[in-house]
């Protein structure tokens, strides 16, 4: 396979000059020599070490179009860029800028012509092609000098399926990746408390506890307006998906892993193979059991014709829904009227008493550098320093809503700890208890959490034990901008705190080639024969022909070209 066919490239032969001019060469770059550090510059000190001379780094610029950039400044000229230069001596220089919706279309160009910069933040899927083509360069021997504690912490928090990620096959570390939030693609149910008191219910568990407490939420009037208007457990809206990978608000998710049916998942078999988790038994089960749901009226009826799953949320019409813990701040209106008291669980716990979940990507960004680069621990400082000074900045004025971070820091990215929401929720939950006082807290690599302490103790009312709706400051000024968060972390990341759950990781991230051409029409057909099934428009039976068409269809060229990959 040629190297530009790795990333696939939908575009004009008209957009594709225009999208490539720019895209400078890395042959001639990095020819000088690397530039050292200042003589007897301490090894703890090298994270933040300024040079002794300039030490320029090319890079691709992502531009968000809608920024806008104070006067006497640049893309390339601003705050940050000077900072960098002023106290680290490294001046960047972007070979090309795209947009942010053109960036990764840029860098693929570039990626196919061989033509990187010398330090890029690309996605998985660039990654693995510079992997593949042997484009980048080892960063395990700089790690260790160049990555600051907090860094260092961020990538250790990610455990051994980050390192999966950022290792190659030879066990070398190659990119610094920027770990997503554990807790982000982790779909929990979160139920009214209020409905479930107001008809003498407990909290489902089992599937059948679910079913039997979903349904007493449309037929019972839970909301006690002496109308039929309630649904008992919400689906995705016409812009919504039923599955996906990772964090999914208002799919059903946890109705299939309750069967362990994982779609749009490759999945190690037994015997090593990848298999995809669409077409496994265990999705026509699921998929049989959820169309019973929503025959029944359980499910909403309006799932995938909706425009909006918000409204009737925000309107206090829904029972149940699933969705990571972030979704306190979807329903933060109704938090704040103090018209809904929503909860978080792990449901519906499996037949044999467990609960499996799909995880997200350890990391979807990653910042590499190339061959060619004669200084990538430039890499290492550039991110340190952002590590270090972007609370500091927001303090100081420096970041704005005319200079944002994430519009002009160079290869910029979101740094926090993989498990960030678990921690902030045990450390709210013992400094609520008088367990822990502030000063027993490092905060150093807990960007929010300090704000996160001072507001709690406003707004938590006692019992600091009991988060029911009522125990709320809901009153207080600090509650439109902190209960959301607080409401999300206290109620939302509670199942991840105490309870147990079995996690499924995607055995396979990449894109091969035969997904390059026939993967988008593969999943339409996934996506409309499942919402058919569950609709009662298509017959159980019809799963068995999808999954016939899918494997004649390029499925099974695409499984093979998979485990051709990971069996070299």
């Amino acid at each position: 396979m040629k190297l530009k066919r790795i990333i696939a490239i939908a575009c004009t032969a008209a957009m594709t000059v225009s999208l490539i001019s720019g895209c400078g060469g890395a042959s001639d770059k990095g020819q000088k020599e690397a530039v050292k550090e200042a003589e007897g510059t301490a090894k703890e000190d090298l994270p933040l070490a300024k040079y002794p001379e300039t030490v320029t780094v090319h890079l691709g610029g992502k531009m968000n179009p809608n920024a806008k950039i104070p006067k006497g400044m640049s893309f390339e000229d601003n705050s940050y860029t000077r900072l960098l230069k002023e106290n680290l001596n490294i001046q960047v220089v972007y070979d090309w800028t795209a947009s942010t919706s053109d960036y990764d279309e840029k860098m693929s160009l570039c990626i196919g012509s061989n033509t990187i910069p010398e330090i890029m933040n690309v996605n998985a899927t660039q990654y693995r092609a510079l992997l593949k083509y042997d484009m980048i360069q080892p960063l395990d021997k700089y790690f260790d000098d160049y990555a600051s504690d907090a860094l260092k912490s961020y990538v250790k928090s990610g455990g051994e399926e980050l390192q999966k990620c950022i290792t190659n096959e030879d066990g070398e570390l190659m990119a610094i990746p920027a770990p997503n939030l554990t807790a982000g693609g982790v779909n929990e149910m979160w139920i009214r408390q209020d409905w479930l008191d107001a008809l003498g219910l407990d909290v489902p568990r089992t599937w059948d506890e679910l079913a039997e407490v979903a349904k007493a939420f449309v037929t019972r009037d839970p909301d006690g307006n002496g109308e039929n208007d309630t649904i008992g457990i919400l689906g995705p809206g016409n812009s919504d998906h039923m599955n996906a990978v990772g964090g999914n608000q208002f799919g059903l998710d946890p109705l299939f892993s309750c069967f362990q049916s994982y779609p749009q998942y490759w999945l190690k078999s037994e015997d090593g193979s990848v298999e995809y988790g669409s077409i496994q038994p265990e999705t026509k089960t699921a998929l049989e059991n959820i169309s019973k749901l929503y025959a029944d009226g359980v499910i909403d009826p309006e799932t995938l014709v909706r425009s909006d799953s918000k409204e009737p949320l925000l309107a206090g019409k829904v029972g149940i829904f699933f969705g990571p813990w972030w979704c306190a701040y979807t329903f933060a209106d109704t938090t704040l009227s103090g018209s809904a008291d929503w909860r978080a669980y792990f449901t519906p716990l499996s037949e044999d008493g467990k609960y499996y979940t799909h995880m997200a990507e350890p990391t979807t960004q990653y910042v590499v550098a190339s061959k060619d680069c004669k200084n990538p621990e430039a890499a290492f400082k550039i991110i340190n320093y952002l590590i270090a000074n972007e609370q500091t900045w927001v303090e100081e004025g420096v970041t704005s809503t005319e200079m944002g971070t994430a519009d002009f820091y160079p290869l910029y990215n979101a740094y926090d700890n993989a498990d960030e929401i678990e921690t902030s929720n045990e450390a709210l939950t013992k400094y609520l208890a008088g367990d822990i006082s502030m000063d027993d807290v490092d905060f150093s690599t807990h960007k929010l959490l300090k704000n996160d302490m001072e507001a709690v103790t406003e707004l938590k009312k006692k019992p600091y034990d009991d988060f029911s709706l009522k125990y709320w400051n809901l009153d207080s000024d600090l509650a439109k901008t902190n209960l959301p968060r607080l409401v999300a972390i206290m109620v939302g990341d509670a199942p991840l705190v105490n309870e147990e759950y079995v996690p499924v990781y995607n055995a396979y991230n990449g894109q091969t080639e035969t997904m390059e051409a026939k993967w988008a029409n593969l999943k339409k057909m996934e996506e409309e024969t499942f919402a058919k099934i569950i609709m009662g428009k298509a017959d159980i039976s019809e799963f068995d022909t999808f999954v016939k068409n899918w494997k004649n269809q390029g499925g099974d060229q695409i499984l093979k070209e998979i485990n051709d990959e990971l069996s070299k």
